[in-house]
């Protein structure tokens, strides 16, 4: 008789309890009613358009940020930059994100960006971009400092004996070998972008049809007492977050058979 190790015991009743359970309890109390209300809502497609733009472009730049960070760890693994950046690339993760917000808040409100509007950044869609890549770069600048850190430091030795600069040798000998960490990073930030809550609302606000999102938008209608609303745009957020971890599955999987097909 094959003995149960105390792993098995612990680990399989907490994932579903605490996992799966949860996500169940969401999926089984949407109704009908709920979801014609909501995908009825105007408000809700707009929440659906600006949560995906947003974090695209906040992916999108966390991916640029995290590719200049991997170009001084690679060049520059001594400089006071680097140390720097590398000691603070964690530190939104360990921030909460309403104190993340209002640094934000302070950073780029009227105060100090007045010049770009009577709120400054705060309160546009801008402001929701910045929120969800401050919480979001820090993953895309992992992924690819982690791929970097494989790459045949005699690669990059030869472009530079040719001649290559620094700038040139990473465009066309590194950027090329983090492909498949680009594309992870991308999908990461996305998906952690379109979860963020707190630093958006904080700095970005909740405007309905202008920066509110589907996270702030489930929490108005859990406000308003509407949870059958609540409860579909929930489950509209956790289809999609499974279609983005399935996709990146997919593509994981698929890069590994071409490699081995090769």
């Amino acid at each position: 008789m094959r003995k149960v190790s105390i792993w098995e015991v612990l680990f399989v009743p907490l994932f579903f309890l605490l996992i799966f359970y949860p996500i169940l309890a969401i999926l089984g109390n949407v109704t009908l009613d709920g979801m014609a209300k909501t995908f009825g809502d105007p408000v809700f497609w707009d929440a659906v358009k600006n949560t995906l733009g947003t974090a695209f472009c906040a992916a999108l730049l966390g991916v640029l940020m995290a590719l200049g960070f991997a170009y001084f760890y690679i060049f520059h693994p001594g400089t006071v930059i680097y140390r720097i950046a590398d000691f603070m690339n964690d530190l939104p993760i360990a921030l909460p994100h309403t104190v993340a917000g209002l640094a934000l808040l302070l950073a780029f409100g009227r105060n100090m960006f007045g010049f770009a509007g009577p709120t400054g950044l705060a309160f546009t869609l801008v402001a929701v971009i910045l929120a969800m890549f401050f919480v979001s770069y820090p993953l895309a600048a992992r992924t690819i400092a982690s791929s970097a850190e494989e790459i045949d430091r005699e690669l990059i030795n030869v472009a530079r004996s040719l001649g290559d600069s620094p700038p040139r040798a990473y465009r066309r000998i590194v950027i090329p070998l983090l492909g498949e960490a680009i594309f992870s990073a991308f999908v990461l930030g996305f998906s952690r972008s379109l979860s963020e809550f707190a630093a958006v609302i904080m700095f970005g606000g909740n405007v309905p049809g202008m920066t509110m999102v589907l996270a702030s938008y489930v929490f108005t209608k859990v406000e308003e007492g509407e949870v059958s609303m609540a409860v579909t745009a929930s489950a509209f957020c956790i289809l999609l977050s499974l279609l983005l971890v399935l996709f990146l599955r997919l593509e994981v999987k698929f890069r590994a058979r071409s490699k081995r097909t090769a």
